[in-house]
């Protein structure tokens, strides 16, 4: 087949121009997205227990589901968090689970299930199994008048957004942030309704009684049917005003005699969205996976273009993020990366090998590149940062195949062998050492594609990519390069660099010299090599420990927290005051609150856990530039925690890998909530003693304030009353009751019946609140039947895996490593003697345990891919003690890129480890193409000092083309700065460069060894 390559230039354009039209084809269809596509783990369960406390939640509610939910075997864990009134469940799977829609299905079956066994008071369970992905565009809807805003207005034209957006094709799903149920309020005065002689019961029951929408029977003959209805159902809130009451004096009352009926927005509000200081209305979309987010935000455009055209002139519309625009950025930026390294790349290999050589190599990149991205089509990888990357990362590998193939024809040919035959000697001897080298090193990134989870899924795609681009080089180089060289090029005789590449006799022979100590001296040069390595082994330990780092992102996060007591409007006004303080800072471009939830997820690990907390609020931040985002986080932390000492004020960065609440996390399990408080309060104080943290939290909340009313029993049954009737009167009125509804277009509005706001403020105000004796229809305050008294209350109960715990969450400085600081708490805990009582546990979470759980997928898979690499170099080389050399190199390999990233004081992490393993792959390589030409030589074999030094001589200029090409596809990440890319690209570039110590004079040096100890087994015949 080669021989046709060289033959039949016909073929070999036509395979060129497969090549070619498949890779742009490729790119034209691919998806396309900021960051990779992951599998749905997450999920929340949530159930709303009105009225309810804490322990009531926890024990009637929270505990029952988890004792279902822990039944899957799916499940990684459950975390739930029991408030008042509401239980929250977060439900994470585990990485195995590959499709997690019958997992939430077989969920929502138990939710079913356990229903009856709740509380009848207990609304039916929610899963709410779409927040763990990033929206694709957040789109709101603000006043623009200088007046109160009308949020039921607002409310009208974001529900009409909601239903355009659901058009758009590939939409996956679309909700409104900020918006709350709409009602109609029947607001009764106490005073002036017991002055009547109505009870708020009477009022409610006339209105239930009003809204006819029954069935009033049918009328039936031989020729018709005609069913029955009695007009007067609720359809205005005039029909709601001219209800007839019934009074204890008959007197002729209306509901609006007494009442005031209003539409309005149920309050209190459950969450607010405040967009340029205004309340505003967000709505979220996000796209379907596997669609080009360039032609879905097109069309998402559009369709909010002619959307804003109707809206009257009170309303702005503005788009608060775009994923498309951090996407095309992304991605142009690491395009960019891309031809910097491909020119360089060139350049070096222009000066190397010579004009002609280094143009067929040069050619052989963008052909592996549209190789690369037709195989992506086909597999079904879309082009994300994570993808493009990897072929950032295969820029400098993926080249090493077509160097030694054109540079060992070019050899041939200057030895005087002619074209045909110089191709098919040097196919003939490369295919099988450059196939061992290839598949090394696709091995190597194995751990990574087949790291299950999360992370696996996220950094996959760079490990793919490089794969791909490796079986890629691989076929052309023996294909489409090898036809190439053997075609045009020619034996030239004159010595220019520009025909035979750049030559160094002084360099040269300075080498050749080196190589002479080495064969003198192997045991001293082997020991004199090594110590780089070990020196890099024994660094490692010195290494600051930042597995997952920071985004380079232009955006960053506030979160705020009051005391858990805080209504909405107080957590509102606190953000107001905050907002006036971030205004100073111009590098600030847009600033937008969410209060009483989390905001809308607009990053892929942010997590969405805070509902029902109405002293929560956080802040979604624009600067002007990743680097004005990373200078200002240190800047208001500081400033804000002097300002506003009331409450805790967290300015975070987005951060990457996997998520968890805290950089840091101390769990505490145990069975009695006063211990665990205890205990916590023990650990927090052992945080604001280390210098590093700047703020902690613990998630089993103190004490919040409650009232409670201690009634005269004796006195409640002498008045015909129970307890359950003053609760049930109080709720009532306070809470409201819900009688009928009015139905507008699809939507249904509730009718609710209640006291006016002003007369549910304080205890005072409560003790006046009117009970009604149900034997004689007579009123008296609730302050003659009871006492009111204010006594503590659980804010909040947490569980983990069924078990009470007690979270500590410590937050660190800006530019402090998290393992830093716990480094530095876990002795202060060993210091002071900190000692668990029996039944009690505690146990590491947060960065820590995010970074164990990766390794630990990142090294599940080793065992097999180490066996794998072992049989592929020992069949290539058909020799134990030659593999031993290749596998030596590759482990020393790994001490040189530690000492590399220790030089340039990066912190160690998980793209490190991404990158060691690649290093190995490469260290792998260059050991295997100068084996291979030892090995092909008697001489070399029998010991001979200059066959080996001249095989070494041989593969020095392919080797260092290489090296330097690696170096020069790394060099764009190296620059581009930030803390994600440039550990990882100094581990395989820096590591790259010192790897040649190893090739060079390690992998010679034992050949000799082994040379002149015994025989070496049998060469097979493929590399003889």
């Amino acid at each position: 087949m080669i021989e046709l390559f060289v033959k039949n230039g016909r073929l070999m354009t036509l395979m060129i121009l497969i090549i070619i039209v498949s890779g742009l084809a490729s790119l034209h269809i691919l998806p396309r997205s900021e960051d990779p596509d992951m599998v749905n783990r997450a999920a929340s369960v949530i159930t709303k227990f009105p009225g309810a406390s804490a322990e009531r939640v926890e024990a009637l509610v929270t505990e029952k589901i988890e004792q279902k939910l822990r039944k899957l075997s799916e499940i990684e864990y459950l975390a739930s968090t029991s408030r008042p009134e509401i239980s929250v469940i977060q439900v994470k799977l585990k990485g195995e689970v590959k499709d997690s829609e019958p997992v939430f299905s077989r969920i929502r079956d138990i939710l079913s299930d356990v229903a009856p066994h709740l509380p009848k008071e207990a609304l039916p369970s929610s899963l709410e199994d779409e927040r763990s992905f990033a929206y694709t565009q957040l789109v709101s809807l603000n006043w623009a008048v200088d007046e109160a805003p009308d949020m039921l207005i607002l409310g009208r034209y974001a529900t009409e957004l909601k239903s355009q957006l659901r058009l758009v094709d590939n939409t996956d799903i679309v909700e409104i942030h900020g918006q709350n149920p709409e009602e109609i309020l029947v607001e009764l005065n106490q005073d002036f309704i017991a002055m009547a002689g109505i009870s708020l019961a009477q009022v409610s029951q006339a209105i239930s009684n009003a809204d006819v929408k029954i069935p009033a029977g049918k009328l039936v003959n031989n020729y018709n049917q005609m069913q029955i209805e009695i007009s007067g159902a609720l359809d205005s809130l005039d029909r709601i005003r001219s209800i007839p009451i019934i009074s204890d004096q008959n007197s002729p009352l209306l509901v609006g005699d007494v009442a005031v009926v209003k539409r309005q927005i149920q309050k209190p509000a459950n969450d607010l969205a405040i967009v340029n200081g205004k309340p505003a209305l967000v709505v979220g979309t996000r796209m379907v996976k596997g669609v080009r987010v360039d032609l879905w935000s097109t069309q998402v455009a559009k369709k909010v273009a002619e959307f804003e055209s109707m809206l009257p002139q009170s309303i702005k519309l503005e788009v608060l993020f775009d994923q498309n625009s951090y996407t095309t950025t992304r991605l142009a930026d690491l395009v960019e990366n891309i031809v910097i390294g491909f020119a360089i790349i060139a350049v070096v290999l222009f000066i190397s090998l010579g004009f002609r050589s280094a143009l067929i190599v040069v050619a052989s990149l963008p052909l592996t590149v549209l190789f690369t991205l037709s195989v992506m089509n086909y597999y079904g990888l879309p082009i994300h940062q994570m993808s493009v990357t990897g072929l950032v990362v295969a820029l400098g590998i993926m080249v090493d195949n077509a160097i030694v193939m054109t540079d060992t024809i070019q050899q041939k040919k200057q030895q005087g062998i002619n074209g045909l035959k110089a191709v098919l000697d040097s196919v003939r001897h490369l295919w099988l050492p450059l196939l061992g080298s290839t598949l090394t090193t696709i091995l190597a990134f194995m751990p990574i594609v087949l790291m299950p989870g999360d992370a696996g899924e996220f950094v996959g795609g760079i490990a793919l990519s490089v794969i791909f681009a490796l079986i890629g080089s691989y076929i052309i180089s023996h294909t489409i390069v090898a036809g190439l060289a053997g075609r045009f090029i020619k034996v030239n005789n004159k010595s220019g660099w520009l025909q035979n590449g750049l030559a160094l006799p002084s360099l040269e022979n300075l080498f050749k010299k080196t190589l002479n100590f080495t064969l003198a001296k192997p045991r001293l040069t082997i020991s004199l090599v090594f110590i780089l390595p070990i020196m890099g082994f024994v660094m490692a330990k010195h290494l600051d420990e930042q597995f997952f780092p920071a985004s380079d992102r232009d955006m960053f996060q506030i979160e705020l927290f009051l005391p858990s007591q805080a209504s909405i409007e107080a957590t509102k006004r606190i953000t107001e005051q905050v907002s006036t303080e971030l205004e100073k800072h111009h590098e600030i471009e847009k600033l937008h609150w969410f209060i009483g939830k989390s905001a809308p997820s607009f990053y892929y690990n942010l997590i969405s856990s805070k509902d029902g907390m109405q002293n929560y609020a956080q802040a979604m931040i624009t600067a002007t530039d990743f680097k004005a985002a990373n200078r200002l986080i240190p800047e208001l932390q500081v400033i804000l925690d002097e300002a506003f000492p009331q409450a805790q004020v967290l300015v975070r960065k987005l951060e990457q890998g996997p998520p968890f609440n805290a950089p840091i996390e101390i769990r505490i399990f145990g069975p009695n909530l006063d211990t665990l408080q205890e205990l916590g309060s023990q650990l927090r104080l052992i945080f604001s003693q280390t210098d590093d943290i700047m703020h902690s939290r613990a998630t089993l909340l103190p004490g919040t304030p409650k009232v409670w009313l201690q009634a005269d029993e004796d006195t409640l049954n002498g008045l015909n009353l129970s307890l359950v009737d003053i609760a049930k009167q109080l709720e009532a009125g306070l809470d409201g009751v819900v009688q009928g509804s009015i139905i507008e277009a699809t939507e249904s509005i509730n009718v609710r019946v209640k006291i006016s706001d002003s007369e549910r403020e304080d205890i005072n105000v409560l003790n006046n609140f009117p009970i009604v004796n149900s034997r004689d229809g007579t009123y008296f305050p609730l302050s003659a039947i009871s006492q009111a008294k204010i006594n503590p209350s659980r804010g909040a109960i947490p569980h983990r895996d069924g078990m009470r715990v007690n979270v500590i969450e410590g937050y660190v400085r800006s530019g402090v490593l998290p393992s830093v600081a716990l480094a530095e708490i876990q002795q202060k805990i060993t210091e002071q003697n900190f000692v668990m009582p029996s039944g009690y546990s505690l146990e590491i979470g947060g960065e820590s345990d995010a970074r164990d759980s990766a390794v630990g997928k990142l090294l599940s898979s080793v065992g097999i891919i180490l066996i794998l690499l072992i049989t592929v170099v020992v069949l290539s080389f058909n020799s134990f003690r030659v593999s031993s050399i290749i596998f030596i190199s590759a482990f020393m390999s790994t001490g040189l890129g530690l000492f590399s990233v220790y030089v340039f004081n990066h912190p160690f992490g998980f793209t490190v480890i991404i990158g060691l393993l690649g290093l190995m792959g490469l260290a792998i390589n260059s050991a295997i193409v100068i084996l291979a030409e030892l090995k092909a030589d008697p001489a070399a074999i029998s010991g001979d000092e200059n066959a080996i030094i001249n095989g070494v001589l041989s593969c020095t200029r392919h080797i260092s083309s290489t090296t330097i090409t690696t170096v020069g596809g790394f060099l764009p990440l190296i620059l581009a700065g930030g803390g994600f890319w440039p550990p990882f690209a100094i581990a395989i570039a820096g590591g790259t460069v010192l790897t040649t110590l190893l090739s060079f004079y390690f992998v010679p040096a034992a050949f000799y060894l082994m040379s002149n100890k015994k025989p070496f087994e049998q060469t097979s015949p493929a590399i003889s």
